[in-house]
C-alpha cells in the first residue's frame, strides 16, 4: 500500500520506516499516535478500532490527532491504497479545514466522521 500511495505522489512514513521493522511491532499505539501527532502528521489507519478503543481514543482526543481509517478492516494491499486514493481530495480537504481531534472512516462511498469514544459518556472527565 505505501508504494502505491507514493507512486501517486503521497509523502508518507510507515511505522516500520520510522521505528524499524522489529521495534515497530512492539510500539504501543498510544506512543505512535502521540508522537506522530506532535510531529504534525496525519494518521492513516487500517481500521476504526482506533476510535473505539478507550486508551487509543483518549490519546487521539488529548493530542488532537487527525486520523483517516479504513471503514473496511478486511481490505488488503492494493484495495487499501485504492480506497485512500479514491478519497484523496476529500482527505486533503478535511485535513486542511477540520481541527483535530478527529477520525474519519474512509470507504468506497467516501468519508464519514466517526465518534472518538472519549471522554466516556457518563464519566466526570
Amino acid at each position: 500500500m505505501p508504494n502505491a500511495l507514493r507512486a501517486a505522489g503521497w509523502i508518507l512514513e510507515t511505522m516500520d520506516e520510522r521505528y524499524g521493522k522489529e521495534k515497530s511491532q512492539q510500539i504501543e499505539d498510544v506512543r505512535w499516535i502521540e508522537e506522530a501527532t506532535l510531529r504534525g502528521d496525519i494518521l492513516l489507519c487500517k481500521d476504526l478500532a482506533i476510535a473505539r478503543n478507550p486508551i487509543e481514543a483518549r490519546v487521539i482526543y488529548m493530542s488532537g490527532a487527525r486520523a483517516f481509517a479504513l471503514a473496511n478492516a478486511s481490505a488488503v494491499g492494493r484495495e487499501m491504497a485504492n480506497i485512500f486514493l479514491a478519497n484523496e481530495a476529500k482527505i486533503i480537504h478535511m485535513a486542511q479545514r477540520v481541527a483535530g481531534p478527529f477520525v474519519f472512516a474512509v470507504g468506497i462511498e467516501g468519508l464519514r466522521r466517526t465518534r472518538v469514544r472519549y471522554p466516556i459518556e457518563g464519566s466526570d472527565l
